[in-house]
């Protein structure tokens, strides 16, 4: 495509360029949600996808100590077989995650919303009616490729059907939607652990309905969703401005010549033809077909690493979330209740309702962070949730190595320091739903130039699930082996992302040109990419939209809708 390509104009888009434009505008924060319920509500919706994915997270870790299920699989006793049946998710997911970019961009953003919910219904399928291993990790593969491919298909329409004003507020819904999930994991399992009797009594039903339950909410997703509108920047990527001009208009609510509609549809117009602009300058002689498709991605993903810059931003990156993994979240979530047994609560419901009570405080510690997090920064909250975590991690090591042998004898003192114990993993997991939680995956987002956003946002994420597969696989083995020395190593590796976040650059409050400097892109990277977005703007008619704002608004404006 010629950099000098006629772009094709609104249907609707009147042709005065001197028209005074009055518009209504979204407000930020709880008033935009309310003022744009519709969207609140559709992105809710499509929140089932992290809220699968959360349930997954918190559900499997409970039943892996529930008396039935070790009779039925007594070969999952072992601290490997544990490590592989839990972690095997992840791989799965990182699968679903990698495919993802295929299936958006064949099928469009809510069909592949709903292909990945039938890989999801499979995997759930036969783990519930799971009567060997094999069934169970086959279909906690197929789980966790389905919840991989959802986490990003879901977040992506979010993103792209969002008013700019409200999309980091609808982008925060997702992790909210996780914990949710999380949440409801833990106490399903614990509300369902008496089913037949907590022990010998047990039946089937105490562990197959709660990954039974998974289903409903999955097919109230998968064929929800196939109602909602398009995204509007799918369709016009493939040169449907038609159809995109009627689901804006279905999402705003709004007429099709409203000022409103015009500037998103021009807004969205922009940023395609600033990306064709770019493949055709960089890669002009790739053309189409098989051979020069893989040529194209070939040359795209080899853009983060021509640079040292980008190379930079790819190892802070790739280290923010091998640090997020690392720091032992994971090992609380898969292995919660087996966790507090060892800390000296005995009997699964005593454990499991330990357990819950993590779901808790998770859920409600991200809320501070949703509000605050652009007021404090990125890096003081990585490093202050770093440092917390890893003191906790040392607490419960000196008290598991002073009890871990002793917890059945002195009952009244030993309870005590169990249920210390306990508290200290409660503190641990709100000082990760505060930081690493979701701040990594914000700072992810704002470290990257906007030519290599979602290439580097892709490696990012393949960094947490490939590294989230190695926790989980090696936590039962550790905590079997190395038991109080597993706490100090995950603490060591608190301590060390704590002082590696001292190194990387703060990104609150600074545009992607402040991090051409911090990140030492002499090429002024950024600021390029800017001086040829507002020259498309220029030729398509968006700066008559763009002069009513103040002009720092326009300039951040136009870079975060080009996030997506």
């Amino acid at each position: 495509m010629s950099s000098h390509r006629k772009v094709p104009p609104s249907p609707t888009l009147h042709s005065h360029s001197e028209q005074v434009i009055v518009r209504r505008t979204t407000s930020s924060g709880i008033r935009g949600l309310v003022e744009e319920r519709r969207i609140f509500g559709l992105a809710l919706f499509c929140t089932i996808g992290g809220f699968l994915y959360g349930y997954n997270l918190g559900v499997f870790g409970g039943i892996l100590v529930m008396s039935n299920f070790q009779r039925k699989f007594p070969s999952i006793s072992s601290s490997s077989m544990q490590g592989l049946i839990s972690s095997i998710l992840n791989l799965g997911a990182w699968l679903g995650t990698i495919q993802n970019g295929w299936a958006s961009e064949r099928l469009g953003r809510r069909k592949s919303i709903t292909f990945a919910c039938v890989f999801f219904v499979l995997g759930v399928s036969l783990q519930t009616g799971a009567q060997s291993v094999g069934y169970l990790f086959v279909g906690r593969f197929l789980t966790g490729f389905g919840v991989g491919a959802l986490s990003v298909a879901s977040a992506l329409y979010n993103s792209e059907i969002s008013p700019s004003p409200i999309r980091g507020a609808l982008g925060s819904l997702f992790q909210f939607s996780v914990e949710t999930g999380t949440l409801l994991a833990f106490w399903i399992d614990y509300g369902t652990n008496n089913i037949g009797g907590s022990e010998e009594g047990q039946t089937e039903a105490a562990w197959r309905i709660p990954l039974a339950l998974q289903l409903l909410p999955c097919f109230f997703l998968a064929i929800g969703i196939l109602y909602a509108p398009e995204s509007p920047r799918w369709l016009i990527s493939k040169s449907r401005q038609a159809d995109a001009l009627k689901a804006l208009v279905s999402l705003r609510h709004l007429p099709a010549d409203s000022p409103e509609v015009q500037m998103e549809y021009l807004e969205i117009l922009g940023q395609h033809k600033f990306e064709a602009e770019l493949d055709e300058e960089e890669h002009g002689g790739i053309k189409g077909g098989l051979k020069d498709s893989v040529r194209m991605a070939w040359h795209q993903w080899s853009y983060l690493f021509k640079s040292a810059p980008n190379r930079k931003r790819v190892m802070v990156g790739v280290m923010v979330m091998l640090f997020q993994q690392w720091n032992g979240i994971n090992a609380i979530l898969f292995y919660a209740p087996t966790i507090f047994k060892g800390l000296g609560l005995s009997g699964t419901t005593t454990s499991l309702l330990a357990t819950g009570v993590v779901g808790i405080v998770m859920l409600i510690a991200t809320v501070p962070t949703v509000i605050y997090l652009d007021r404090v920064g990125r890096k003081p909250t990585l490093i202050v949730g770093a440092i917390i975590m890893g003191c906790c991690h040392l607490i419960l090591a000196v008290l598991s190595g002073l009890y871990q042998d002793s917890w059945s004898s002195h009952k009244a003192i030993l309870l005590t320091a169990g249920w210390v114990a306990c508290v200290f993993v409660w503190i641990y997991s709100m000082a990760f739903a505060t930081s690493f939680g979701p701040v990594a995956w914000v700072l992810c987002s704002e470290i990257f130039p906007l030519r290599a956003r979602s290439k580097g946002l892709s490696i990012a994420a393949s960094s947490s699930w490939v590294n989230s597969f190695i926790v989980g696989m090696a936590t039962p083995t550790m905590l079997a082996n190395l038991r109080f020395g597993t706490y100090i190593f995950f603490a060591v590796w608190c301590f060390l992302g704590a002082a590696f976040c001292l190194a990387i650059p703060e990104t609150a409050g600074h545009s992607l040109e402040d991090m051409d400097v911090a990140f030492g892109d002499t090429n002024r990277t950024s600021m390029k990419d800017k001086e040829r977005m507002a020259r498309i703007n220029a030729e398509i008619g968006f700066d008559r939209y763009m002069s009513q704002e103040k002009p720092t608004t326009v300039l951040r404006e136009s870079v975060t809708t080009s996030d997506v």
